[in-house]
């Protein structure tokens, strides 16, 4: 069987030490997407099966228990969880109809942005009052560009 050559590397000379460390991020990077998108393949699957073949715990969690230890891990768990929040329309309306309304719903204040930019084109505001309202927020972020 013929031997395959391994292809050689040119030896990097002189390299600046900044294309070298972000040459190592971007590699980085596309391993790190690669094994989430990988990952989350899987983990699709596996969930899958614990779906249709797992048996429901009391909380109402799935779980199945795997054939053997995996690095420690002995079952897989699809996790039931469950959030409650107030359905603000049913809230009116029952308290309304219970005579309620006024003991339990609060009134806050809120500003219409249309009337405060309305004011702003009328004269009434200074932009600079309205810039005061509206404070900028500075955040950052690493975005590697190509060209």
């Amino acid at each position: 069987m013929a031997k395959i050559a391994e292809p050689t590397r040119k030896p990097e000379v002189n390299v600046n030490p900044l294309v070298a460390k972000f040459r190592e991020f971007i590699s980085y990077k596309s391993r790190v997407d690669e094994f989430t998108k990988k990952q989350n393949e899987i983990k699709a699957e596996l969930n899958e099966y614990v779906e249709e073949n797992g048996e429901v715990d009391d909380k109402g969690h799935v779980w199945v228990t795997l054939p053997e230890e995996v690095d420690g891990y002995v079952s897989m768990q699809r996790q039931r969880r469950v959030s409650q929040s107030l359905d603000m329309d049913t809230a009116i309306v029952l308290l309304t109809k219970k005579g309620l309304a006024q003991q339990c719903i609060k009134s806050i204040p809120t500003i219409d942005e249309d009337e405060v930019m309305s004011c702003l084109y009328d004269g009434k505001l200074t932009e600079a009052e309205v810039d005061a309202m509206y404070p900028k927020k500075i955040t950052w972020a690493f975005i590697p560009s190509k060209g």
